[in-house]
């Protein structure tokens, strides 16, 4: 089974995803740590003939996809917010996105008896339009920016006005912007509490 669950930031994906992972076994494939990964080889970005002859190596254990590059895990070199930049950079390239996608369907298509959840911005649209099931999460500003606030200890209003600029980048830039799938189920997180929207997601997948 696939599972995609897009939306805008703090609505509630990655969580949800992880819950997937925790409680029922889902792979999870994390698309942002494979553009980090490129970001780290490729401080300087990326030229197509560089992606063209880029080989990330994947392991799936249990539930986790394990990323590896020169026969390293890369999980521990990616995860500052140095890295995210460079991440965040390289995603703006049309070539690596076509790289991302391609290996995050290699990954679902190498095993035959594990369930997937992708969670991102175009994950139903783009990279798995044949899913199972989609989900498309949505919540108030506000109250994301409260979560975000909470996770960081930042300044609500401050993260409000980042939240706000990047949902415009999302949902207006040419290149793979937010989308919310025809077929996807629509679930407005801001009222509900984690176990609220799991229990919607789980009894769907419970049905599938």
């Amino acid at each position: 089974m696939i599972v995609t669950i897009d939306g805008p930031a703090g609505s509630g994906k990655s969580t949800i995803a992880a819950l997937l992972v925790e409680r029922k076994g889902f792979a999870h494939i994390d698309t942002g740590a494979i553009y980090r990964i490129i970001g780290y080889i490729f401080h300087n970005g990326p030229t197509k003939d560089d992606i063209d002859r880029l080989k990330i190596d994947f392991k799936i254990v249990n539930s986790a996809v394990l990323l590896e590059y020169n026969g390293k895990n890369m999980e521990k070199y990616i995860r500052s917010e140095d890295i995210g930049k460079l991440a965040s950079n390289v995603a703006k390239l049309d070539f690596v996105r076509h790289y991302v996608n391609a290996l995050s369907r290699k990954i679902v298509n190498s095993s035959s008896n594990k369930n997937f959840v992708i969670d991102g911005r175009d994950a139903g649209e783009v990279i798995f339009p044949n899913a199972d099931l989609k989900f498309f999460l949505v919540a108030d500003i506000n109250e994301r920016a409260k979560r975000r606030a909470k996770e960081t200890d930042g300044d609500v209003e401050k993260i409000k006005l980042q939240i706000f600029q990047r949902d415009e980048e999302d949902t207006k830039r040419d290149l793979a912007p937010l989308i919310q799938p025809k077929d996807a189920v629509v679930i407005d997180t801001t009222n509900k509490s984690i176990d609220e929207v799991y229990s919607i997601v789980n009894k769907m997948v419970d049905n599938v």
